[in-house]
């Protein structure tokens, strides 16, 4: 008679191997696609997670800079390409892009 783990007897012990394997690898596999997910959502939006909502680009530059994130070569190319591009949307002069610029600076924190 045969009995136990021959043939007659199933997988035995190996069947919840291969189900707890399983388990564990789909569990991996979760975890990373959510740090990967994460990573890439912060990335497209180009700011970091502490952001103030009511925080302009140029104070956003500021805070990263005084932060270390940006070189002082960065946050000059940085500030000087966000400033043509505040010009071109307002179509206005740059004496009045930093006339709002200096009046941003001298706001009262909330």
């Amino acid at each position: 008679m045969m009995g136990g783990a021959g043939m007659m007897g199933g997988m035995g012990v190996w069947m919840i191997v291969f189900l707890f394997v399983t388990l564990l690898t789909l569990a991996a596999l979760l975890v990373v696609s959510v740090q990967v997910a994460g990573t890439l959502s912060a990335e497209d939006n180009n700011e970091t997670t502490n952001a103030d909502p009511d925080e302009t680009k140029i104070e956003r530059l500021q805070r990263r800079y005084a932060e270390g994130d940006l070189t002082e070569a960065e946050f000059e190319r940085e500030l000087e390409r966000e400033l043509e591009r505040e010009d071109a949307d307002m179509g206005g002069s740059r004496e009045t892009i930093e006339a709002e610029r200096t009046r941003e600076t001298e706001r009262p924190d909330k």
